[in-house]
């Protein structure tokens, strides 16, 4: 049993039993602050039937905010004494899943 659900402008795959979504950041979410999706593209239950539109119904809570990695972008052409080195770190948004159905 899963959904494909559109959060924000992306779309993500949540599991029946997933505990946690790791989601684009997104101000003025709080801590605690709870979230449903409201726009439910694809639906899958137990029994393998399919249904498009918005037949599940998914209850989320913010559980916290924090940064990926530092990505290290490097440019460089050969023979012409041009090198940039630029670093970018990503926030993300993290979403306890409270409910799941279908």
């Amino acid at each position: 049993m899963f959904a494909i659900v559109e959060f924000r402008g992306e779309q993500y795959r949540i599991d029946h039993g997933a505990k946690q979504l790791r989601v684009a950041y997104f101000d003025g979410a709080e801590v605690g602050k709870s979230v449903s999706f409201d726009k439910i593209l694809l639906a899958q239950g137990n029994d393998g039937k399919t249904a498009l539109g918005g037949s599940a119904k998914i209850e989320a809570s913010v559980a916290g905010h924090d940064r990926d990695a530092k990505i290290i972008v490097f440019k460089k052409k050969r023979r012409k004494r041009y090198r940039v080195t630029k670093g970018h770190v990503q926030n993300f948004t993290i979403l306890d899943i409270k409910s799941f159905s279908i």
